[in-house]
């Protein structure tokens, strides 16, 4: 209540104008000059506000430059973040106030200082270099803490504008001497800074060993800092190696109270460090140590959904190398009702993973909660679950226990008929994996697919529900009626199934060619090696066809194609290999570890934007600002009559030549003087007398004449 009567109080008692919510660009221009220092500060923030949902507003450009100089804060802010955005999109309009920058870098205000050198770094312009050089040294020697953490940062992206020039300033030495600085935030920024610039050129900075040189400086760093900066010097700490097993459990043992901090990313590279230094040391899983990051993880489960998702791929990437580290954890993964389908998805997938194959009740209790996920109502969760029973069942691999989840996926195989095809795919990988050991199982699923497309349902549906489908005839053939009518459907459709079909398709038939006719196996040799795209099809085909025309053909090699039996398989999990697993494993907490695919993979060139605006001289950019300037103003102009087109333009003219003048007294300054606020406020009114007298035009006023 005490802010809306404040505020109330303030409007009842304003005399200066307002702006408009509609925030047209003349009616900002209006405001920007106004003689009242409110009305200005509200169309800048007007114009902020249009440029932050996307509307082009540079051609206010020189109208917000300004009131750049001026004694309130918040408004240089304002402009500062305005000349900021079109950094990057006009780089050119930003060389006009250059003179200011420089000035700015030496205000008192700290704040200002470091939005100067800031907004000096991002104008990827050649020539604003002759500028930056005085006030970069300057702020990274500044007294302020606040300014220095800014300035190296600064250097990093002096670096990528030019990286001679930035060698020739000696500005990296001045960046590695922050390393010792005592304030916390300077060490982060400059480790930031200088692993941008090793990541551009290894050879200019050697990170490695600074890092070696400076650990004990990070350690003691870490507790006073703030989240970001953790996590970065954190970074830090996992691209070093211990020299000994003393130097690692000393690191470890500074790392571990942040496994508990309230920051995901914090307790993700804490994790890394720490996952990085164990195989020095030598510890075994009984170690509490693992408790710790067990816990650690366990913390990312009660944050939010987005965040749980990075947490959970990150856990697939350490449940790889250490199975057992969350096997007491299992309740914490199970599914919520209102979990998104991303989360629920990526919890299945931990779930299989972290159970403890030796532990039957553990087997039991996520046997039963995946037979609950089966009978949701969501189709990809309810696919995914029914894969997982079957990979439950394999990890466990007990034949009781693979028969239980066998009756499961049967039930569901005549309950849930729009996943029959995933049941069909389960069961086989339970087939796969017992053999022939249990006849029992064996006849079950033949049972139940022999009648399949007998009923209304139909048949197999997708590509891998085919190819288990062909593979159950070819395997077991004694256990199914009417084979050649069940292989009928699939050779009309030769060519429109997927490969994979078809290569299951011609392996069951030539294993089946003594049991079928020769017409039918004739058919699908000639489809195989005359109508598909696919060579390996194609190959596989020509020589089958070539091993059952020999004359002299023995019998034995006959046997051996079409009585093959395939291996037993262990697992049905993806896996990584172990080249792939060690690079993630240092990833952790990286977007790579979300993706599953090296950051050196994913590595993008960064395309500069400064290519057009690259060797121009000083007079050339300045050219470039004002035809941009002027461009904008004059696509401002909202109608444009035959009688008045000559006296609009040269009002225009007129009009984008005075302000064009105005910025070029404005700025043109020498770079030892700083503009002064009263000089600035003695322009704003002249220019709005000028206005009053008629002796500048406006848009509006154009736009009213014609009525």
């Amino acid at each position: 209540m005490d802010k809306k009567l404040k505020k109330f109080i303030q409007n009842a008692t304003r005399v200066a104008p307002k702006i408009s919510k509609k925030g047209e660009i003349f009616e900002l221009r209006n405001g920007l000059v106004s003689q009242y220092p409110q009305t200005r500060k509200d169309a800048i923030k007007k114009t902020i506000q249009q440029m932050t949902v996307g509307k082009d507003v540079s051609s206010l450009f020189p109208d917000v430059l300004k009131n750049i100089a001026t004694s309130d804060v918040e408004q240089k802010k304002l402009v500062y973040l305005y000349v900021m955005n079109y950094a990057e999109s006009h780089p050119e309009l930003c060389i006009l106030a250059v003179n200011t920058f420089v000035s700015d870098a030496t205000d008192p205000n700290p704040l200002i200082r470091c939005m100067a050198i800031r907004t000096m770094s991002m104008i990827r312009v050649e020539k604003i270099l002759e500028y930056i050089e005085i006030p970069l040294r300057k702020t990274l020697q500044d007294e302020n803490p606040y300014v220095r953490k800014t300035a190296v940062i600064c250097v990093a992206k002096l670096f990528a504008l030019n990286a001679e020039l930035c060698k020739e300033l000696g500005v990296l030495e001045d960046l590695t001497a922050a390393l010792e600085d005592s304030n916390p935030l300077v060490v982060a920024n400059a480790i930031a800074a200088l692993t941008d610039i090793h990541e551009t050129d290894p050879t200019v900075v050697p990170l490695p060993e600074l890092i070696k040189d400076h650990i004990s400086q990070f350690l003691l760093a870490l507790n006073e800092c703030t989240e970001w900066a953790r996590a970065t010097i954190l970074g830090a700490l996992a691209d070093y190696t211990a020299r000994d097993a003393i130097e690692a459990q000393e690191i470890i043992d500074r790392v571990t109270p942040h496994l508990q901090h309230v920051n995901a990313a914090v307790v993700l590279a804490t994790i890394k460090v720490v996952l990085l230094n164990l195989p020095i040391i030598h510890v075994d899983t009984q170690s509490p140590i693992f408790a710790k990051i067990a816990s650690g993880l366990v913390s990312l489960m009660s944050t939010p959904p987005e965040m749980q998702y990075v947490a959970l791929r990150n856990m697939r990437i350490i449940l790889e190398k250490y199975p057992a580290i969350l096997s007491r954890e299992l309740r914490i993964f199970y599914v919520k009702f209102n979990d998104p389908l991303y989360l629920k998805l990526e919890k299945i997938e931990i779930l299989v993973r972290l159970v403890d194959p030796a532990n039957l009740k553990q087997c039991t209790l996520l046997l039963s909660e995946l037979k609950e996920y089966a009978h949701e109502y969501e189709p990809e969760f309810v696919s995914r679950a029914i894969l997982a029973l079957s990979q439950l069942a394999v990890k466990y691999s007990q034949i009781k226990f693979v028969s239980k989840v066998l009756d499961i996926l049967l039930e569901l195989f005549e309950t849930r008929v729009e996943f029959q095809n995933d049941c069909l795919i389960s069961m086989c990988n339970l087939l796969r994996h017992t053999g022939e050991q249990d006849e029992q199982l064996i006849k079950q699923v033949c049972l139940v697919v022999d009648a399949w497309d007998a009923t209304d349902t139909g048949s197999p549906q997708s590509d891998y529900a085919k190819c288990n489908y062909l593979w159950l005839l070819g395997q077991f053939p004694a256990k199914f009626t009417n084979i050649e009518s069940k292989l009928n459907p699939f050779i009309e459709t030769f060519t429109q199934e997927e490969s994979l079909s078809q290569m299951s398709l011609l392996i069951t038939v030539v294993r089946l060619h003594q049991s079928i006719s020769g017409q039918l196996l004739q058919n699908v040799l000639d489809l195989a090696t005359h109508s598909t795209q696919d060579i390996d099809v194609r190959d596989m085909a020509i020589m089958y066809w070539r091993c059952l025309s020999l004359e002299d053909a023995d019998d034995t090699l006959i046997n051996e194609l079409c009585h093959s039996v395939l291996p037993e398989i262990p697992t049905t999990l993806d896996t990584f290999s172990p080249e792939l697993l060690e690079t993630l494993l240092s990833e952790l907490s990286l977007l790579s570890s979300v993706y599953f695919k090296p950051a050196a993979a994913m590595h993008r060139q960064a395309v500069r934007s400064e290519g057009k605006l690259k060797g121009k001289q000083m007079h050339e950019l300045e050219s470039l600002a004002q035809g941009e300037i002027l461009k904008n103003m004059n696509e401002d102009n909202l109608l444009d009559m035959d009688t008045d087109f000559l006296s609009s333009n040269t009002t225009s003219n007129d009009t984008n030549g005075t302000a064009l003048n105005e910025l070029k007294d404005l700025f043109h300054l020498d770079s030892s003087q700083q503009p002064k606020s009263n000089q600035i406020e003695q322009g704003m009114n002249n220019l709005t007398l000028n206005k009053k007298n008629g002796s500048q035009s406006t848009n509006t006023q154009d736009l009213l004449d014609l009525f």
